[in-house]
């Protein structure tokens, strides 16, 4: 299957749009207050669900229709993937903001967008999961500082969560990392399924929107988030299963934040005996190609699938911060 001809299209208008340090990103200053703010879409250049609600946001500032106090950039993380239809050409873009990108195009690309994220108080990563899921979730570190920002936000009921400090990939860092690392705020939703479709159009159209009230308030010394929160249910990681076997894999249709009780069966007839360890939600559940044995083909990924459960506790109590 191509690409869709509006990706490519939106990928234009936003460029012609954007007045920016770098190319498909757009910079915009209040003058009100110096609260900075970064909006990121299509990191992995084939999550391009929430590109219309940022590409709308850019218009509607740059033709008057939306205020934002402070500083604010709008980003199109990786457009060459984008048009491409790929997550990413020759690098993971969400990756490589280490102290040394590689001399590639996403590591050219981290170069550019680092001093953006230096800028930043709050980032905001908009993010699509490549199987379905039950509902929009959270994935990021637990500390009080970034779980004021979620629960005011109100975009997604479920955090999936990790002790504060511990990295998504050892050896890597992401873009909310990276923002993390330097003592402000990272963030990053997943959203829905990858592709476009008009109910993540809204759901990002309305949590952008939102996001610039918060911090439009915050900035102006005028809001106390705590007084926006909303209700999260904050999970963490009890299983991971290792792809360490090709012949492995998971029985068709699971998705993320499926319930499945201790015990059950998650993979399909002819292939190594796989059952939950434990009752709790599926989370990134991975289907690679296969070849006519049924053995995965292709770099292996790390990991299966995670099994998540809710805390036993609040996370101040289990992880402090």
């Amino acid at each position: 299957m191509g690409v869709d001809p509006a990706v490519g299209q939106m990928l234009d208008r936003f460029a012609d749009r954007a007045v920016g340090a770098a190319p498909h990103v757009h910079q915009h200053a209040g003058g009100e207050h110096d609260f900075s703010v970064v909006i990121a879409v299509c990191v992995h250049g084939d999550e391009v669900g929430p590109l219309p609600a940022a590409l709308r946001l850019v218009e509607d500032l740059r033709a008057g229709r939306r205020r934002y106090g402070g500083r604010l950039a709008v980003v199109v993380g990786n457009p060459a993937a984008t048009r491409a239809g790929v997550r990413y050409l020759d690098s993971d873009l969400n990756r490589v903001f280490v102290e040394r990108p590689p001399d590639d195009i996403e590591g050219r690309r981290a170069r550019d967008l680092s001093p953006l994220l230096d800028d930043a108080d709050v980032l905001l990563d908009l993010h699509q999961t490549s199987m379905p899921t039950r509902s929009a979730f959270w994935t990021l570190p637990w500390t009080r500082r970034d779980g004021r920002w979620v629960a005011a936000l109100r975009a997604a009921p479920v955090w999936m969560a990790r002790p504060s400090g511990q990295v998504f990939s050892p050896g890597t860092c992401c873009l909310d990392e990276y923002v993390r690392n330097r003592g402000r705020v990272g963030l990053t939703l997943e959203m829905s399924q990858r592709g476009l479709d008009r109910a993540t159009e809204q759901a990002a159209a309305r949590v952008l929107d939102r996001l610039l009230r918060l911090a439009d308030g915050v900035g102006r010394g005028a809001l106390d988030l705590d007084d926006e929160a909303g209700e999260v249910t904050v999970l963490e990681t009890i299983h991971v299963q290792p792809f360490s076997d090709p012949a492995l894999a998971l029985r068709a249709g699971l998705v993320n934040l499926q319930p499945v009780a201790a015990g059950t069966r998650l993979s399909p007839p002819g292939a190594p005996v796989l059952r939950s360890p434990a009752t709790g939600l599926v989370a990134f559940p991975k289907y690679p190609p296969r070849d006519e044995a049924g053995r995965a083909v292709g770099p292996l990924p790390g990991e299966l699938y995670r099994l998540a459960a809710p805390l036993s506790a609040p996370p101040e109590e289990v992880w402090g911060g």
